[in-house]
Formats: structure tokens, sequence, C-alpha cells
């Protein structure tokens, strides 16, 4: 590889001496309406390489050659203009403002285009809007701002907190495959943690919807793809950037618990509702209801014992760039901590910290030369450092277990047993067991003397870069080469102990037992680990790129590109790409347009003989504006455009354990049944089958929209509508008999449609020296099951094709069993028998008895279909502010168990509205029962466990000030901006939140789950 760049280096520099012409000087100043202009971009027509910057003056100096005597000015916000030099060795120049905001450029996949040129499907946001958000994950800053970007955060762990996030919803099967979007940076796949990347570092966040968009990247493309450019130097005098913040997170929401004395009055009243004696006397009611005996009858707000009101987030970054005509460069590191929710209970004088936190440093150095007027060099080196830590409180396979013990009734009721004893030990409960379903020892002990579970993960990547222009050859052409190697190391480090001393105190004899007998003092701290796992990639890219105008009407470019990569996992087999991507378009006077564009790649997860696909997309557009009948009767229209694509991507990314389903696979181990007792032994046996004929994931995709500029770019609007159909989807197959004796292996034979459209409405404007600015937008993605191998139900509400992917399966409720007459006129469930305010279920199909084919799957899945956000800003001398409202709709939220059974969870406010004979006709909740029972939502779920999860959530918010220019001047300082802003800041539930959870979290569990956090942040950025 080393050859093949020096080579192609040394190919580029003679390539450049061949090319050289004789120079002249040309300078001037370039200006607007209110003055000198710096920063605009200056170069030579035909010759894009040979180019300068304007000073602060809005002066330039440019050695020119070559033949067109053209200089072309370039700047953001003005419109692009051409100045004739012929004969002339100094020119003025006045740039007009770009009202229409047509010429924005905008990022595609290797490649960028302007708005008015573009004909496929893209959202995007710039950085410092993202930088608005006071978040530690990337993708939680995106929410709301990109239409066709779906995101749920499913909790607030540090570390963990990054949202679960689709573009354009879901066209597979969540099982057994990562439904992620490919992530692009800076024209190379990133394989870390997208939550990981720092938004100090990010210039613009692209997502790529459509097929046409995504086209290029073939194998990989099917998901969508989430294009994100870095920051990188521009020519001038070194800036310095510092951007510090502090803020104070906490629990978006707080479940509530009911008191001690509830709990046992709820318990009594339940066993005697099941036939069973009390388990309280009146004497232990009295002394809750009272506080009389606090340590033989403890009633404890575990929640408010465990929990912080408030913790700390901070994040500081400090980024250089600039540079000249020959070296640019961008520079940054930054720092994130994110303190942990619990308490801190360690010991005086203790370095072991027990708590939830996350420390991340980022770097990236981003350097670009000009070696030559014609060749451009770029090293860019990036990654980051991770420390996660977590409370070692049950071992490293019991994660979070402390949110789930907080909902355990078997764990931590309000009565489980006294923190401290009055002697200042632990307390403990005589039912307390070590092992077990239940919790084991006091767990503020636990914290205290437990230890901790702490992950390290360090992430690099070196990006080489060469671009060689070959106007030589043909002007506008250009060949460019990469190499990129990325590395990614994760280990684990455990620090804790088994046991330590806590005793059980009775009240009524003042006597103290040891929870664990044989236990005589604290044991001491046993260091484990988990083994290194190292992450290799080399992605090597050679391009042939193509971007020419003739007689300023016809438009043509091209481009012609080899990607491959070889990743390794440790000692595991390497995964090998490669691929070939194409794109060919062409625009008349950029009204009509046209592009062709896809990719010919493959891996070797697949056979030899069905590893390489091609997928082909086309796009069109017809800027109906620059018609010159509709630019003189349609004088408020600045950009009236239609456009439409139809094109394939796939995707390999099926996450299956084994590497090559078309292998048969042999296992080892107890394999072997005999005898009548089944007697097992060891051998070499026969495992799953393999599929000769396994391939990828095939999806074909239209979109037609339209973008429309009214009143001088002041409004402007962008609808889609799009149809997809994934095919080849991999899934078991569910219709051949298990007496086949042998495992299946996936085969590709579902079909899943996706249909939706998107609206997005901007509208800005100025009263006076108020700017005010209005985004709204809207998606909406609804999937259907249009084939599976499911066998043949026997009735049409047991089978899933036909209806959205990824539903839960449950009884339909018909209310409570009102009275014992009621149960002896309606079905009867097989297995327990109904008791008067049990669910009632509904007999679907009519023999008079409710069991598994009386369940019908939801019409809704814990995915939403529908998201409408509104984001409000504006500025007034200085004074800023912005608020986004988000909402998604038509899904569902479940749980079980834990999060809502009596007496396997804690009880909530809802328990107490549960049916009795005295509330029956106004009842909310089943009867409370301490035994199985048909109401159970784990061994019986139904619609009555399934709520709607619609909410409104007030996402973000932010008012900044960015201090005078004259005392900015009079510091030496060239802006200084001190901000308030948060996230998370409240959800108002469509329903009511019967589980307490903020309703983005996972659907079917047991409700422990560390809460989604609210921010509140201070900030401040200064320039330099």
């Amino acid at each position: 590889m080393k050859k093949i760049f020096s080579t192609l280096l040394l190919i580029c520099l003679l390539i450049q001496a061949m090319a050289q012409d004789a120079r002249r000087n040309v300078r001037g100043t370039v200006r607007d309406a209110n003055g000198a202009v710096p920063g605009v971009v200056i170069f030579e027509k035909d010759v894009p390489g040979n180019g300068t910057v304007s000073n602060e003056t809005g002066g330039f100096n440019l050695s020119v050659r070559g033949k067109s005597n053209i200089l072309i000015f370039k700047f953001v916000g003005y419109l692009q203009q051409e100045v004739n030099i012929s004969g002339k060795s100094e020119v003025n120049v006045t740039l007009q403002q770009d009202v229409k905001g047509l010429e924005e450029v905008m990022v595609v996949g290797y490649g960028r285009t302007t708005k008015l040129s573009n004909t496929v499907a893209t959202s995007s946001v710039t950085g410092d809007e993202i930088r608005r958000v006071p978040t530690a994950s990337l993708q939680n800053a995106l929410v709301g701002k990109l239409p066709g970007f779906l995101a749920m955060q499913r909790s607030g762990q540090p570390g963990k907190d990054g949202a679960e996030f689709l573009i354009r919803g879901a066209s597979t099967f969540s099982n057994n495959r990562n439904l992620t979007p490919l992530i692009i940076v800076d024209d190379v796949e990133f394989t870390g943690n997208f939550s990981d990347i720092d938004p100090e570092q990010v210039a613009n966040v692209t997502i790529l919807k459509d097929a046409a968009s995504a086209a290029v990247y073939g194998i990989k493309g099917a998901n969508g793809v989430i294009v994100v450019t870095t920051i990188r130097g521009q020519s001038g005098k070194a800036q310095i950037r510092l951007t510090s913040n502090y803020g104070r997170q906490g629990n978006s929401i707080r479940p509530e618990f009911l008191s001690a004395y509830d709990h046992a009055r709820l318990r009594n009243a339940a066993l005697v509702s099941d036939g069973l004696p009390k388990e309280y006397t009146d004497e232990d009611l009295e002394a809750w209801r009272t506080g009389s005996d606090p340590y033989g009858h403890p009633d404890i707000d575990w929640w408010d014992v465990l929990m912080r009101k408030s913790t700390t987030q901070t994040k500081n970054n400090l980024s250089i760039t600039g540079g000249s005509d020959k070296m640019k460069y961008f520079v940054s590191v930054g720092h994130l901590f994110q303190n942990g929710i619990l308490k801190d209970f360690r010991e005086p004088g203790s370095s072991v910290n027990p708590n939830y936190y996350l420390k991340r440093y980022n770097y990236r150095s981003n350097l670009d030369f000009q070696v030559t007027p014609s060749l451009d060099l770029g090293l860019d080196v990036s990654g980051y450092f991770g420390e996660e830590n977590e409370p070692n409180t049950r071992g490293r396979a019991n994660r979070n277990r402390i949110w789930f013990e907080l909902y355990d009734y078997k764990a931590l009721p309000p009565m489980a047993y006294p923190i401290y004893n009055p002697d200042g030990t632990f307390g403990a409960a005589p039912e307390t067991v070590v092992t077990g379903n239940g919790a084991g020892n006091n767990i503020v002990g636990r914290l205290m003397k437990g230890g901790y579970r702490r992950d390290f993960e360090n992430d690099m990547q070196v990006n080489i870069r060469a671009s060689q222009k070959l106007n030589f050859i043909a002007s506008g052409l250009k060949l460019s080469a990469l190499v990129s190697y990325s590395s990614n190391q994760g280990f684990g480090r455990d620090l804790g102990r088994t046991n330590f001393l806590s005793f059980i105190y009775n009240s009524k004899t003042q006597t103290y037992t040891p929870l664990l007998p044989n236990t005589y003092r604290d044991e001491k701290y046993s260091l484990g680990s988990t083994s290194t796992t190292v992450e290799k990639r080399l992605n090597t890219q050679l391009s042939l790129n193509y971007d020419s105008t003739f007689g300023q009407k016809h438009h043509i470019y091209a481009l012609v590109l080899l990607n491959q990569f070889s990743e390794t996992e440790g000692a595991a087999l390497p995964e090998n790409f490669r691929g070939y991507t194409f794109r060919l378009g062409y625009d008349y006077r950029k009204k009509y347009l046209i592009e062709f564009n896809g990719a010919y790649n493959g891996t070797d997860r697949f056979q030899s003989s069905n590893r390489y696909g091609f997928f082909p997309a086309v796009s069109g557009g017809w800027n109906i504006a620059e018609e010159p009948f509709f630019k003189e009767n349609v004088k408020f229209m600045d950009l009236f455009k239609i456009r439409g694509s139809v094109g394939m991507t796939g995707t390999d990314n099926i996450n299956n354990t084994y590497q090559y389903l078309y292998e048969h696979v042999y296992l080892q181990g107890l394999g072997y049944n005999f005898g009548e007792n089944q007697k097992s032994f060891s051998g070499i046996y026969e495992g799953i089958l393999g599929n000769e004929n396994v391939s990828w994931e095939k999806e074909l995709q239209w979109n037609v929209g339209t973008d429309m500029n009214f009143f001088r770019n002041k409004l402007s609007f962008t609808a889609e509508v799009f149809k997809r159909k994934r095919t080849d989807i991999l899934l078991p197959r569910q219709s051949l008999s298990a007496i086949i004796g042998i495992g299946l292996p996936p085969s590709n034979l579902a079909q899943v449609s996706n249909r939706g459209f998107e609206m997005n409405l901007n509208y800005s404007n100025k009263l006076n020296k108020f700017n005010y600015r209005i985004n709204a937008n809207m998606s909406v993605a609804k999937n259907r099951i249009e084939f599976m191998d499911e066998g043949n139900p026997p009735y049409p509400w047991l089978r899933q094709t036909g209806g959205p992917t990824n539903r839960e399966l449950g009884y339909v409720t018909e209310g409570f069993y009102y009275d014992d007459e009621d149960i002896a006129k309606s079905p009867l469930p097989v297995g327990p028998q109904p008791k008067p305010g049990d669910l009632k279920y509904k007999d679907l199909n009519g023999d008079n008895k409710i069991d598994p084919y009386d369940m019908a799957y939801n019409k809704y899945s814990n995915t939403p279909t529908t998201q409408y956000a509104m984001t409000l800003g504006g500025d007034w001398k200085g004074l800023s502010f912005s608020i986004t409202f988000q909402s998604a709709t038509n899904f569902v939220l479940s749980q079980f168990a834990e999060a809502v059974t009596p007496f396997f969870g804690n009880l909530r406010q809802v328990h107490l509205d549960a049916w009795t004979p005295e509330n029956r006709d106004n009842a909310k909740f089943p009867r409370i029962s301490t035994m199985d029972n048909i109401s159970n939502a784990l061994s019986n779920p139904s619609d009555f466990w399934t709520v709607k999860g619609d909410y409104i959530k007030l996402r973000n918010a932010e008012i900044g000030y960015t201090l005078p220019r004259r005392i900015v001047s009079s510091l030496h300082l060239q802006q200084v901006r001190v901000y308030l802003n948060g996230s998370n800041l409240h959800t108002w539930m469509l329903g009511p939140n019967l589980y307490d959870l903020d309703p983005e979290v996972s659907s079917r569990t047991e409700g422990g789950v560390y809460p989604t956090q609210r921010v509140f942040n201070v900030g401040l950025n200064v320039n330099f």
C-alpha cells in the first residue's frame, strides 16, 4: 500500500511539473453594499487549484495563468460572480447577496451539490444548530431538526444515553439485525459509536433518504445514510475558539411509590381476596401509619434515598483554525464529564467511586496542504478516549439492577429494612436472600462497599488523502486517493466484594442478628477484568471526478470510485468489502436536471458465486421557476422545482452470530441422547444447515418531491412522498415442522413495504432590528409486512402478514369480570379460573373459551409512525433565543412484572384504583392479587397493558447574548457569547402514563431503566 501511494504521489507531482505555465499577478478588492468582504474565495476558472482568499480589508493578490482570463468570486450568502481580467492587473468587485439562497452548498454521497441543482431527498442541519442542544450524544441533538430522522432515547445512563435512530422508519424486522443507518464521516465509513462524535467538531450533518442519494453506497445504503462533515481550516490568521459548558441534569420522570402503610394494607386485602390469611397485624399497620417504630417497621422512600435532585454535566472544547493558501488547519480537543444521578455513598477518604459516570476526551486535527497549484494533500487524525463507570452491586452480568430493584417488591419495598440500625450498622431483613431472586445485602452498603465496573474505549482514525487536478487532459478532471486506518480497543476492569457486615435488628428485643452468620468482617476487594477487544479497519478509495460547464448552458459531472476495506476483530476472521461506485449527471441551464448513480459491490459474507450485486438509481428534476414564462408571471416565487427518483439499495448488516451463513455448521459438545432416560453424550454433531443461496436484503425505493421558495427566500417549503419495498429479508422459516430434526438457516424470503411523506417549512423575516424564524416539519413512515414464512395461522388476527413489523401479541380486553354471575355466563380462560375483578378477554374465535387462539396483534408497534417538530427562534441586538417542540405519535408501550404487577413490583397510585366490590363501576386496574392469575401482564399479555405512547416534548430551548463588538474589541477578543439552554425539558403524554416511565423507553421490559435526564446548562463561547 505504501508503494502504491508513493507512486500515485510521484505521478501527480510529475503531471503538475508538466502543466506549469506562465503567470501574472492580479490584485484588487472585494466589497458589498456595506463595505469590504473578507474571506471571499477567488480562483481562476478552469484552474480551480489556483486561488486565494480576500483579507480583512477585502484585498487580494493572485498569480494567474491559463487562457480563460476569468476569475470566479465565491462566498456563502452571495451570488457567485465571474469577472473578465483580460489585459487587467487590478479589478474591484462588488458582490450581490444571494437572497434566494439557491447556491447554498448541500452534501451528498461522495460529493456536493446546490439547492438549485439537487434532485435527491436529503435533510441537513448545521453544526451551530446542533451545538445549541446540551447533550452528550450527537444523535439526541438531531431530534426534531431533520424530517425523516426518527430517534427514541431508551435510557439516560451516562455513556448509553444515545438514542436509537432510523431514517424513514423501519423497512425490515428488528430481530437479529441492525437497523441503524450507515454513518459516513468525511467520506469514510465510521465504525465507532455515533454518540461519541464531538458536536464541536461538526460542520454539517446530512441524512440521505432516498435510493438515488444512497445508491452510491450500494449494499450498505438500504437503511439510509448519515453524512457528517467536520470543520476544516480556512485561510487567514489563527482563530481560537473556547467553549465551556456547565449543566445540571436530573430525572425527567419520577415514579411515586406508595408508603409502607399502603403497601401493607393492600397486601392484606389481596391475601384475603385470594382466600389466604393476612400477613400483617393491626399493630403492624398502626406502627407504619404513625411511624412509631422506624427500625422495626421502616418506611423508606428508596428513590429519595438513592437519587440526587441533580448532578453535573460539563463540556469543554478548545479549537484552533486558520491557515494560508498553502496550508489550512483545524485542531480541536474536547472533554466531556457526565456524572451519575445516584448519591455519593463512598466511605470518607475512599477513592473507589461506585457511581455512574462518563468521561470522554475527543481530539481532531484536519490538515489541508496545497503542494502545488493542482495537487492537494490532506491528513486527518481523530479519535476519542472513553471511560464508563457503574456500580458493582450484583456482578457484571446484572447491569442496571439498581433500577430494577427500585421497582421490585421482593427486593426494595418501602418496609424492606432500615438503612442503618440504631448502632449505626447496616440494616437487613430476615427474608432477604443473597442469591436467587432477592437483591442480596443492604443496597446502600452495596453501593458504599461493592466497588465498580469500568469500561474503557480507545478509538483512533487516520485519513490520508490526495487530489490531483488533471486540467491539462480535460478541464474539471480530478484524480483522488484516500487511505483510512481505524482502530478501536476496549477492555473492562472490575473492583468488587461479595459480602460485608449487616444485621437484622429486632426492635422488640433490641437484638442484632448477622444477615450472613459466617461473615465476620468486610471482605477485601477483588480485582477482575474483561479481555481486550480490538477492531481494526483499513479502507482505501481511488476516484476520478469530472465537473465542467460548456457555454454556460451545459453542466456535466461524473464520478467513478473504487472503495474497499478489510476489518478484523481480535482473532476472528476478517470481513472484506469491495465496491465500485459511479455517478453521471447533466443539467441544462440548471433547469432540466438528470443524474444516474449506483454501485456494484459485495462482501465475503456470501458465497463467491453470489457475492456481488448491482444497485442503480436515477433521479431528475425540473426547475420550473427558471423558465422565462414563469419568471415573467410569478414574481413572488424564487424557486419551484419538482423532482423524482427511483433506485435500488441493499444491506448485508444481518448481525448473525455466525459470519458465513452459507456454510454448514458442526458443533462439539453434548449432542447425543440415548435410552429411555435420554442420557447425553459428547461428540461432534450436526448444527444449523448452510444456505448456499443466502444473499443481502434488497430495497426498491421511489421518491417524488418538490422544493419551493417564496418572497426572496423568506419562505421555503419542501415536500416528499416515498415508497420503499424491502425484499429478500432474512428470517428463519416458521412453516416447517420441528420434526425435521435439524436447525434451519435464515432464508431470503420476507418482504416489507414502507410508505410515507415528509414536509418541511421555513419562514424567516424581521421587524425593524428583530429577526425571527420558524421551522415546522412532519414525517410519516408506515410499514407493512407483505410476506413472511409464518405458516398458515388458523385465524386472521394471528397473522403478522398485512400489518406493521414488530408488533406485540396479546388478548383483547372487555373490561373486568363484574361478579360471579358475569363469570358464569362468560367464556372462561384455560388455566387459573377468574375471579370478579380480573381482566375479561374477548372470545375472538367464538369457541366459548379463552386460549392463545384468542390473542391478536396490536395495531401499532413500539416505533412511532408519525413525528412533528417546531422550532421558533429570533435575535435582537445581540440577544437570541430558540425553542423546539417535538412530538411522536402512533406507537404503543407495554411493560410487565416489576413494572406494574402488584407484589412483583412496588405499588403506586394506580393500584389504589384497583377493582374492589365497592368501586367495580369505576375501577382503573384489575383486582390486586398475590397469586398468578389471568390478569398477569407477563403470562397473559393483553391490550390493557399496552398503552398509548404518543407524546409532546419541549426538546430544547436556549437564550443567549453576544457582547457588543466595542466591548469585545477592548478585550482584544473577536466574539464573546453567553447562553442558557436545556434539553428534554418537559414531557406531555397524550394518554395515561400507567408505568411512570418516559414514553421513549423500550417496550416489554420490567421497568428497570436508568431514567432519561433533563438538562439545564450555562455556557460561554469566546473567540480570540
